[in-house]
C-alpha cells in the first residue's frame, strides 16, 4: 500500500492554487463580462471603462481566494484521517475503514483478517537514544511495512509504537504467512541504532460470532501472546 498522499510540499501546493485559481477565475470574469454584454448591448446601459477591468481584478482576487480555501479544505481533510509523523492512516479513520470491511464480508461473505503489531522494548528506545531517534525508527519501519504490503492492504497507525493492517480477502493462514514476511523485513532492515524487531498478533473475521470489538480485542489478545513468549514472533488466535 502506498503511503496517502499528503499536501505537505510547498511547490505542489502552489501549483495546485494556481491551476485551482485559473479555473476559478475564468469561471469568474466570464459570467462578470457576460453580465456587462448583457447590460450594455442588449440592455443599452452606458458603462464606463472601469465596469470591465473592475471585474476582472474582482474574478482573479476571487479565484485566488476561493483556491486557498479549496486546498486548506483538503489539507483539513487529511489532518483529520492522517497521523502527522509517519503519514499514514490515523486510528479513527482506520476503525471506519474496518467498519466498512466487515459490512463488505457479512454482505458477500468474503475473509478478513487483521495484523497487529508494535515495535519491541520501543521505550528503551526512547529512554537510550531520545524520542527524535524514536520518530525517526517509527517513519522508517513505517516505510518497511509501506513498501512489503499489498495495494490492497490497509496499513495504520494504531497509537505510539503500534501498528495495524487490515488484509482484505485474506484468510488467516494468508495473513500470518504476510505477518511472517514483514517481521523479517523488520528484522532484516538497517536502522540507524541497529537491529529492530517486532511483535505480531493476526487474527481473522468470523461474520457469524464478530464485531469489531471483538476482532480488535482478540488480535490485541495476539500481540500480547506473541510479547510473552518472547517478542519478535507471529502468534494467531
Amino acid at each position: 500500500m502506498k503511503l496517502p498522499e499528503k499536501i505537505t510540499n510547498l511547490s505542489v501546493f502552489n501549483n495546485k492554487t494556481f491551476i485551482y485559481s485559473a479555473y476559478i477565475t475564468l469561471a469568474c470574469i466570464f459570467t462578470a463580462e457576460l453580465n456587462i454584454v448583457h447590460a450594455h448591448f442588449i440592455l443599452g446601459i452606458q458603462l464606463s471603462y472601469l465596469s470591465f477591468i473592475m471585474p476582472t481584478f474582482a474574478g482573479i482576487l476571487f479565484g485566488y481566494l476561493l483556491a486557498r480555501i479549496k486546498l486548506l479544505g483538503e489539507k483539513l481533510e487529511e489532518i483529520a484521517y492522517t497521523d502527522s509523523l509517519t503519514e499514514i492512516y490515523n486510528r479513527l479513520h482506520f476503525n471506519r475503514l474496518l467498519e466498512a470491511e466487515i459490512d463488505k464480508v457479512k454482505r458477500y461473505d468474503i475473509q478478513l483478517s487483521i495484523i497487529f503489531f508494535d515495535i519491541d522494548h520501543f521505550k528503551q528506545i526512547n529512554d537510550t537514544h531520545g524520542h527524535p531517534m524514536g520518530d525517526t525508527i517509527l517513519k522508517e519501519l513505517t516505510e518497511v511495512i509501506a513498501s512489503a504490503n499489498r495495494s490492497s492492504d490497509i496499513f495504520a497507525r494504531y497509537g505510539g509504537e503500534e501498528f495495524i493492517v487490515l488484509a482484505a480477502s485474506t484468510s488467516i493462514d494468508g495473513a500470518v504467512e504476510h505477518a511472517q514476511r514483514l517481521k523479517q523485513d523488520i528484522e532484516q532492515h538497517r536502522f540507524p541504532i541497529g537491529r529492530v524487531t517486532a511483535s505480531f498478533g493476526v487474527t481473522s473475521f468470523d461474520s457469524k460470532t464478530d464485531d469489531m470489538e471483538s476482532l480488535l480485542e482478540r488480535a490485541d489478545k495476539a500481540l500480547y501472546q506473541a510479547k510473552s513468549d518472547g517478542r519478535n514472533c507471529v502468534r494467531q488466535l
